[in-house]
């Protein structure tokens, strides 16, 4: 629209948000030699709603209304408790660089819950992306499992990718009443709920801990959550939403460099095929045209004959 002001592409809080959640994957990789998977969930949430707290007091996190309270209940249990246990788990048996490219699927996953739920249209793009994006994940797959428990480690991975994905489902609806600070906070609250049982355990294994293990939970509560959420807000601001999936596309690519230069890993050759292949799929599901609309045809002149007609009724 010619009256529509647009701000500049944020370059910058897209690179940063790429890195921060690139390096959840390597990160993960490093807490796993010490903690369990409930372990780093649990102190992972718990470092989120602590560095949060501040806004809660000062009015910045919004009230959470009842007709809400399931749905962003869902958001948490999925998008926080199920994706993050399913991960951490699969990273037990996965390189970071993988996994990253196995969680590209998430939009995948989101395509196929918004047809069946929101009843919307990916059209002929869309599906032909999800076809491409899923015979990439297979690829993967096939490539990286050399032996059960890799194949294993794979599967809890695209479980987690689809939890995550129906997280993203869950948290359309509520964006138009809350923030993004907002569903963060509360999904937080409610993914941290059914981890308390394993409260004890986890502070028990955080005493006993070596250092590096318990920085790294610590900067995924703090750069991997927080953070990388207060610049993903910024860009879901300024940019269009196509441009906003560019992030999505970049942080395999970031979670493989920062695991190759902190851990000195890297995926199979054929993996990384598959890596692009999803990518690429995942890349024509978003090109997706919206149907088009319906020329409106302009309205036609008073007819003579129409004239005379009215003069003589009238």
């Amino acid at each position: 629209m010619a009256g529509e002001r647009r701000t500049a592409t944020p370059w910058a809080f897209m690179a940063a948000t790429a890195i921060l959640w690139g390096s959840a994957f390597p990160a993960i990789r490093i807490a796993l030699h010490d903690y369990a998977p409930t372990d780093i969930a649990v102190l992972r949430l718990a470092t989120a709603l602590v560095l949060l707290l501040p806004s809660l007091c000062t009015g910045r996190i919004s009230r959470l209304r009842r007709p809400d309270l399931l749905r962003m209940a869902g958001f948490g249990l999925t998008g926080m408790t199920a994706y993050q246990l399913l991960l951490y788990a699969g990273e037990r048996h996965v390189e970071g660089g993988t996994a990253a490219m196995l969680v590209a699927t998430s939009p995948v996953f989101a395509t196929v819950l918004g047809m069946l739920v929101l009843r919307e249209r990916p059209g002929a793009w869309g599906l032909a992306g999800l076809a491409v994006a899923l015979g990439g994940a297979l690829v993967v797959a096939m490539a990286s499992g050399g032996g059960g428990g890799s194949q294993t480690g794979m599967a809890m991975i695209i479980l987690a990718a689809a939890a995550q994905a129906t997280s993203f489902i869950l948290q359309k609806p509520l964006l138009a009443r809350y923030s993004g600070m907002d569903c963060i906070f509360y999904g937080s609250l409610f993914g941290l709920l059914p981890l308390l049982v394993c409260a004890p355990g986890a502070a028990a294994h955080a005493v006993t801990a070596g250092g590096q293990q318990s920085a790294a939970v610590l900067w995924l509560g703090l750069g991997c959550t927080v953070l990388a959420f207060c610049t993903w807000s910024r860009v879901l601001h300024a940019a269009t939403a196509s441009t906003s999936c560019l992030v999505l596309y970049a942080v395999p690519v970031a979670a493989l460099l920062l695991d190759a230069v902190l851990l000195g890993t890297l995926p199979a050759p054929m993996a990384q095929v598959g890596g692009l292949i999803v990518l690429a799929g995942v890349a024509m599901a978003a090109m997706r045209r919206p149907p088009k609309a319906r020329p409106q045809r302009p309205e036609q002149p008073e007819r003579p004959r129409e004239r005379e007609r009215e003069r003589v009724t009238s």
